[in-house]
């Protein structure tokens, strides 16, 4: 028997090996992904086989030189020649413990690497991969259907020979192959799926395989962590040799749970809960039970409810269905998924979006912004262009800024059928339009004047551009809204700045009160010439009126003196003596005048007093 078990266990490592090379060969010539993500499980499925072949054969011959030696120390009772230690009486045995100490290890690390490099490659190389038709399809569904067919009949063999048995080395090969019939058997569902109008069918059954593949590689991580801290007992031997994958074995024969669930019940309650005629029921009826919820599933599919606010598209093999290619609000009915689909928007909701930063929640609570600190969690330095003359000339480029600026966008979906079928992610690329938009405008505008008054212009003509855009590449979406915001030069130079502002500032104050004074003193300077001007030219008639006057005067006097000298000098005489005794006091003498008594006050007046005052009788 155990030679029939050796046999079957080299039969499943050529099995492997052939199917897949044959079919990675088929995979690569038709254009399979699925298929050439499948052979990877075939490498690690060989190595496995090859491996458990090889310890089959050790214990085998183990056991053939056991019986050996037993029959030569019955036949040769009392003799001392094979009196010696085992490691020279057991050499077979010596060589099996050998290969299970370093060799099965050493196979299960390159068993971990091929499985943990085989799911990271895949993945990476499916990344890279775009969806083709499929060449000779028909010829791939036969051929991996034949596969699928050759290795379920081998593996459950294998199999059931390994359970009968209680054999713990032919299990993992057959296991094994057990799974390459699923894979092969998944691989023509894929490709047939293909050919029925769903082209994404092969490379979402290669991502998943790969997935599987990162799955049986952490498996097999915590297997060999686990044999570190394993205890061992001399001359026992394991249930389940390292490099055996649980999860290969309930993929390659899923009843399997069946035993395992019935073996821990009838641990846990003391009796035989698997012969029960409810646990046998279960049993015959999982397989019908596992189809009816499958169904009734697919049947909730065919009811359709569209809340409130949303709209869907409607699609039957990923194509919209003429006549019906929006839903609106209400209960709808399709045929059941995968044939019909439905994708859901809200397209009443305002949405929203920011260019320029990437938010920074526990910054977003701030209400005070300064320049000098970051209030985001990044901000992207725009350039700006700037309308001061380039320092070289016109043959130098003219200068450009550097500026941070926050710019909100909300818009809402107008068509949904093009938001949803033709651009595969409407809404990156609206962020991308909006980006580069804003980049493009601000090039074109000055650095000062959108920081302070060209804001609400600034805005305005980004909307209408986004917008413009939009509708370009029909992207079925309304702009409301674009804002300008914490728009202010980039952190790193806030502070200096600042302090070409306050220069800037400082030197216009001083431009400001230098012109203010030119002004004022100006007019000043002006005003005092003008008025010295005037008062000379008044002193000038004066001067020139009174010498006219006395001219005038002298004529009239020689007149007078003509007429009558001697009148004309009393005369002249009495207004000298008036206008020379005017100010003077004067002092009356009556000393020859005995007769007349004269009254004169002599008192001095330095102010006037009541009886002076004339008051002027009522009329």
């Amino acid at each position: 028997m155990q030679r029939n078990l050796a046999r079957i266990g080299s039969i499943n490592s050529i099995l492997l090996l052939v199917v897949g090379a044959v079919g990675l060969l088929l995979a690569r010539q038709g254009g399979s992904l699925a298929g050439q993500a499948g052979m990877v499980f075939f490498a690690a499925g060989l190595l496995v086989a090859v491996l458990s072949w090889f310890q089959m054969r050790l214990e085998e011959r183990e056991r053939l030189e056991k019986l050996e030696l037993e029959e030569l120390a019955r036949s040769s009772k009392g003799s001392t020649l094979f009196d010696t230690g085992d490691a020279e009486i057991f050499p077979a045995q010596r060589a099996r413990e050998q290969f299970e100490r370093f060799l099965v290890p050493a196979a299960t690390v390159l068993l971990l690497l091929v499985q943990a490099v085989g799911a990271v490659g895949l993945w990476w190389w499916l990344d890279r991969q775009f969806v083709e038709p499929l060449e000779q399809s028909m010829l791939l569904m036969a051929m991996f259907g034949m596969f699928s067919l050759i290795l379920l009949l081998f593996g459950k063999y294998g199999a059931k020979l390994a359970q009968l048995d209680r054999d713990r080395l032919l299990r993992p090969g057959a296991s094994y192959v057990l799974l390459g019939a699923a894979i092969c058997f998944l691989i023509a569902l894929g490709i047939g799926a293909v050919e029925a109008g769903f082209p994404r069918a092969d490379l979402l059954l290669a991502r998943g395989l790969a997935i599987l593949l990162g799955i049986g590689a952490v498996e097999t991580l915590i297997g060999l962590t686990l044999e570190v801290y394993r205890p061992r007992l001399k001359g026992r031997q394991d249930a389940r040799v390292i490099y055996e994958s649980r999860l290969v074995g309930l993929l390659g024969q899923p009843a399997g749970i069946f035993h395992t669930v019935a073996q821990a019940l009838d641990y846990q309650f003391g009796f035989k809960v698997s012969d029960t005629w409810f646990y046998q029921f279960l049993q015959r009826s999982a397989g019908y039970l596992v189809l009816s919820q499958a169904a009734l599933l697919l049947l909730s599919t065919c009811v359709v409810f569209i809340d409130a606010g949303e709209q869907a598209v409607f699609e039957r093999n990923g194509r919209p269905v003429a006549g019906r290619e929006v839903l609106g609000p209400g209960i709808h009915f399709k045929l059941p998924w995968p044939i019909d689909s439905i994708h859901r928007e809200r397209t009443l909701e305002v949405r929203s979006f920011t260019v320029g930063i990437v938010p920074d929640p526990d910054k977003e609570k701030q209400k005070i912004i300064v320049w000098t600190s970051s209030h985001y969690h990044e901000e992207y330095n725009l350039l700006v262009a700037s309308r001061d003359a380039a320092p070289g000339g016109a043959d130098q480029a003219p200068p450009v800024n550097l500026l941070s600026v926050s710019i909100p966008v909300q818009y809402q979906i107008r068509d949904l059928l093009a938001w949803t079928t033709r651009h595969a992610n409407a809404t990156n690329l609206l962020e991308k339009i909006a980006t580069r938009e804003v980049v493009t405008y601000l090039v074109s505008v000055d650095f000062f004047e959108v920081m302070s008054v060209g804001r609400d212009q600034a805005a305005a003509d980004l909307k209408t551009r986004i917008q413009q855009q939009a509708d370009r590449l029909d992207l079925g979406v309304e702009v409301l809204f674009v804002g300008m915001q914490d728009v202010h030069p980039p952190v790193a130079v806030g502070k200096d700045f600042n302090e070409v502002v306050a220069a800037e500032q400082e030197k216009w104050t001083i431009i400001e009160g230098a012109q203010t004074y030119a002004l004022t003193n100006v007019i000043l300077a002006r005003a005092e010439a003008t008025n010295r001007i005037r008062r000379a030219e008044a002193h000038r008639t004066r001067v020139v009126a009174a010498t006219q006057a006395q001219a005038a005067q002298f004529t009239n006097q020689v007149k007078a003196f003509t007429e009558s000298p001697l009148v004309y000098a009393q005369r002249a005489y009495l207004n000298t003596l008036a206008q020379g005794a005017a100010n003077a006091r004067k002092i009356v003498l009556t000393a020859t005048n005995a007769q007349q008594i004269v009254n004169l006050n002599l008192e001095d007046k330095t102010r006037p007093d009541l009886l002076d005052v004339v008051v002027e009788p009522r009329q």
